[in-house]
């Protein structure tokens, strides 16, 4: 995707017009989603029967304006009229209703698809598409599909079926006078043809504009700390002027396009009423025709010209609709991060469902103590070593970030990764939990490819703590048990317990009910650190990550989250990112990359011996603490 700051819009807009989504497409998107088809025949019945009393009501009025003037004027007349008028009422309001749940019910239905769609579409997508632009599909698109649904499409269809019925019935009063009416609708097309052509490249340009710009928003919002810090106000300010100059501009286009078509369509039809109010006068005076027929077919052509003139909205409202339509179905047709492969027997009982779960309560009595024990020999020999044969992989096909790598991690013990920055370190554990397939090469877990494995089930073997320890919004118990089934009081106690996390969360006054903030804010680093490594527990994975989870904390909270981790890595495979060489030196295995290969494998005092860059790394490291 081009990067919204520097692409042109309207070149975007021209180049996308070659393909501008079917008709077809948008149909069956509305078709899929719909509501049950009765519910549809109703709102649809209920529209029809109000055109069809509106298109009594010229009748009755004929009836009645000639009994006037014969001086006959009869009752069933008014009563006749009156009960039309009431019943039109009533079909009117029931079929605005009707509709609006018709639409409302395609749009909640989409938006759920498309939200469901973007959870499950890979990590790939979100480095090609900002959050804003997401967000904007989901809302601004869905809601343009609403307003059209529930605003334009009922009134088109009963707009089309008062044109024909009004056609019908002047035909049948006075064919001579309805050819003047007839005339009118080939200028009508000549004009609303390339106009509403015109408005479909607006309307994209607009809705792809209001999608940078509500990531712009997301962005800044999102970091609003780091704006502030780096004085960069004035920078975004620039910026989303800039967006929302765009923004006005589109519109104006818009409202140009508007200006232009609305009052054309409206002189066309006055100037066809005009015509046809003054020939039918002629008529009536010489005879031809009765003051009631000239009312009727002058109420029947307010009849044609309202939905006609309304043609022109629901033109340029339906290209909108294609628009929205034609990015939320590339949405829906991306390829999703798929579970493929069938899934393996559990090597692991999946957390909350084996009765021996080594976080049992608080204090755990001798009995349970044993149970725990024996949990942790029980997944000690059943979890693989974690292999790489030949990995080779890269973001984009012409920039590799792995080459070639092959080394085994073994099963139930620390392998350390250190490198310079943009070594592949971080790739790798994207690697390890599924985020992107390698480009060559397998990730083996004993014997078995990962490929093999449901993506639902591998990544409930794996839990990671990083240096960010990232926070959702919500509470401390929000954020401990996310992801996970409903969790046990006292499990939640017990993995709180071993992060040594009991005394902070005691001191606060909700307690696990305590707001985080957005991102954790209201948590020191150290703090959602401990958090994390507590959801790490619960989570009670065969495969711990961690991205140095103590690099940017102070030496009193360093040493609380060191023992916290110790605890956590007890008996599983742990694999860590180390950028302090001091984190890692007793590690079962440290392996080094440089520019993403393997230079080095071996302990530490191996490596010291024998690498040449490991030994630098440390030197340089012991003379910064010296």
């Amino acid at each position: 995707m081009n990067n919204p700051n520097t692409a042109n819009p309207e070149t975007t807009v021209q180049e996308k017009l070659w393909g501008m989504p079917k008709w077809g497409d948008f149909w069956s998107l509305l078709k899929q989603h719909r509501p049950a088809l009765w519910i549809v025949i109703v709102a649809i019945v209920l529209g029809l029967g109000e055109t069809l009393l509106s298109l009594l009501i010229p009748l009755l009025t004929m009836d009645m304006v000639n009994q006037l003037s014969a001086a006959s004027l009869q009752s069933s007349t008014i009563v006749l009229l009156v009960s039309a008028f009431l019943f039109q009422a009533l079909a009117s309001g029931c079929s605005i209703y009707t509709m609006s749940y018709v639409g409302q019910y395609i749009v909640a239905r989409l938006r759920s698809k498309t939200w469901q769609r973007i959870l499950k579409l890979p990590v790939s997508f979100f480095d090609r598409n900002t959050s804003g632009e997401t967000m904007s599909r989901i809302t601004n698109d869905t809601n343009v599909i609403k307003d059209f649904i529930t605003a334009h499409l009922i009134s088109f269809f009963s707009g089309l079926v008062s044109i024909i019925g009004a056609v019908i019935l002047l035909l049948m009063i006075d064919w001579k006078i309805t050819l003047f009416m007839l005339l009118a609708v080939p200028a009508a097309l000549l004009v609303l043809w390339p106009i509403g052509t015109k408005m479909f490249g607006v309307s994209k340009g607009m809705q792809e504009e209001t999608a940078w710009f509500q990531g712009d928003l997301g962005r800044v919002l999102s970091e609003i700390r780091l704006v502030k810090a780096s004085l960069a106000e004035s920078q975004e300010l620039q910026r989303g002027n800039q967006r929302v100059s765009h923004l006005f501009h589109y519109g104006l286009k818009e409202a140009r396009i508007m200006a232009i078509l609305s009052p054309l369509m409206m002189s066309i039809m006055l100037l066809l009423l005009v015509l046809l109010i003054g020939y039918g006068g002629v008529r009536v005076a010489e005879g031809s025709l009765t003051g009631g027929e000239l009312v009727a077919i002058i109420l029947y052509m307010f009849q044609i010209v309202v939905p006609f003139t309304q043609l022109a909205s629901f033109f340029t409202q339906f290209q909108k609709a294609m628009g929205a339509s034609e990015r939320i179905i590339e949405i829906l047709q991306e390829e999703v991060e798929e579970p493929h492969g069938t899934e393996q027997p559990q090597l692991v009982p999946p957390h909350g469902t084996d009765s021996r779960d080594p976080i049992t309560s608080s204090s755990p009595q001798p009995d349970q103590r044993e149970q725990t024990e024996l949990h942790q020999l029980e997944r000690q020999e059943q979890i693989k070593a974690l292999r790489f044969e030949s990995i080779t992989f890269g973001y984009t096909p012409d920039k590799l970030i792995l080459r070639d790598v092959s080394m085994t991690m073994e099963a139930g013990q620390m392998t350390a990764f250190v490198g310079p920055s943009g070594a592949g370190k971080t790739t790798l554990f994207s690697l390890i939990e599924k985020f992107y397939e390698p480009s060559a090469g397998t990730v083996l877990y004993g014997s078995t490819p990962l490929s093999s494995f449901r993506i639902h089930d591998w990544r409930k073997r794996i839990a990671y703590v990083s240096q960010e320890s990232p926070m959702m919004g919500g509470t401390i118990r929000d954020n401990l048990t996310y992801g996970l089934e409903p969790v046990e009081e006292d499990k939640i106690k017990e993995a709180v317990e071993q992060a040594n996390l009991s005394s902070f969360i005691n001191s606060l006054d909700k307690g696990y009910d305590t707001e985080v903030g957005e991102r954790g804010v209201k948590l020191s680093g150290g703090q959602r650190q401990r958090l994390a490594i507590a959801r790490a527990i619960l989570r009670d994975p065969e495969i711990l990550l961690l991205d140095e989870a103590t690099a940017h904390l102070d030496s009193d909270s360093e040493r609380v989250v060191q023992e916290a981790l110790q605890m956590l890595m007890h008996g599983r495979t742990t694999l860590v990112i180390a950028h302090r060489l001091s984190t890692v030196r007793n590690a079962d295995k440290i392996v080094v990359l440089e520019k993403g290969t393997v230079t080095g494998q071996g302990t530490h005092e191996a490596l010291l011996a024998s690498h040449d860059f490991y030994r630098k790394l440390v030197q340089q490291q012991f003379e910064q603490t010296g």
